[in-house]
C-alpha cells in the first residue's frame, strides 16, 4: 500500500516530507541542544538572565549560580521555597576538599572524591573517606513528597559550582542517539524507495530469471517498516530525553 502511494503521489510526498523535515528537524535540534544542568530528571535550562528553570511532575526548580573567589554562591528554590547555599573550594591534608554553608551557616566540611568527571558527578566524605554524600536520587512513593526532599546534597552542589566556574553546562539531549536512528532511517528509506532491493539481493541469486515476491512477503515487509519507523522515533525520544 505505501509502495502504491508512493508511486502514485511521490511528487506530493517529497513535497511533504520535505516541508515536515524542514520544521521538525530544526525543532528538535533546538531542544536537543539546549544548554542546561540536569537535575532528578528534570532539565534546568539556562535563561537569558543567567539562571535556570525547570520542571518536573509538577515540581517547579529555579537556580542561581554566583561564583565567588574560591567557590560559589547557589540560590535554590523548589516550589517557591528558597534555600542559599555556599560552596568553598579548599584542600585537606592535600586532598581536593570543600565546604558547604547554609543559609550562611557552616554545615560540613569534607573531601572531594569524583565520581564522573564528564556529567559532573562528586561523591563528599568525611577526611577519613566515609562517603558522606554521593548522588542525588528521589524514589517517589504513595503520598507526595514534602518540596523539601528536592533540595540538592553536598555532591550536587559541589558539581553546579564546579559548572559554574568552568563554564560547562550540560545538554537536554544526548547527539549519540541520533546514529542508530540514522542507520535504520537510511534502511528504511532505502526500502520505501527501492522495494524490491533486499527481496533481490537475498533471494535473488537463488532463482533463474525474474522473481516476484510473495504477499506474504510483502505482508511482513510493511510490518518492518512499521517496526523501523517505531524504532527511530524511541532512538529521538532516548536522545532527547538523554537516555544512554
Amino acid at each position: 500500500m505505501l509502495t502504491r502511494i508512493w508511486k502514485t503521489y511521490k511528487k506530493q510526498c517529497i513535497i511533504a516530507i520535505v516541508a515536515l523535515a524542514a520544521v521538525l528537524i530544526p525543532l528538535y535540534l533546538y531542544f536537543m541542544f539546549q544548554t542546561g544542568i540536569w537535575y532528578q530528571d528534570a532539565f534546568l535550562v539556562k535563561q537569558r538572565d543567567g539562571s535556570f528553570q525547570g520542571k518536573k511532575d509538577g515540581i517547579h526548580y529555579v537556580l542561581h549560580i554566583t561564583p565567588t573567589q574560591n567557590g560559589a554562591q547557589i540560590d535554590f528554590s523548589v516550589n517557591g521555597q528558597s534555600r542559599q547555599y555556599e560552596v568553598v573550594k579548599t584542600e585537606l591534608d592535600g586532598t581536593r576538599g570543600a565546604q558547604f554553608y547554609e543559609n550562611g551557616t557552616p554545615v560540613f566540611e569534607g573531601c572531594v572524591l569524583t565520581s564522573n568527571a564528564r556529567t559532573h558527578d562528586y561523591m563528599i566524605a568525611t577526611e577519613d573517606f566515609d562517603i558522606v554524600d554521593g548522588l542525588d536520587f528521589h524514589i517517589r512513593g504513595d503520598a507526595e513528597p514534602e518540596p523539601v526532599e528536592y533540595f540538592p546534597g553536598y555532591g550536587t552542589q559541589y558539581g553546579w559550582t564546579v559548572m559554574r566556574l568552568e563554564e560547562s553546562y550540560e545538554t537536554r539531549g544526548e547527539p549519540l542517539m541520533l546514529l542508530p536512528a540514522l542507520i535504520v532511517a537510511f534502511f528504511l528509506w532505502v526500502d520505501i524507495l527501492y522495494p524490491d532491493l533486499f527481496f533481490t539481493l537475498r533471494h535473488g541469486r537463488y532463482v533463474d530469471g525474474d522473481c516476484e515476491p510473495s504477499e506474504y512477503y510483502r505482508f511482513w515487509q510493511v510490518i518492518g517498516r512499521v517496526i523501523s519507523a517505531i524504532a527511530i522515533i524511541i532512538f529521538l525520544w532516548m536522545g532527547l530525553l538523554n537516555i544512554i
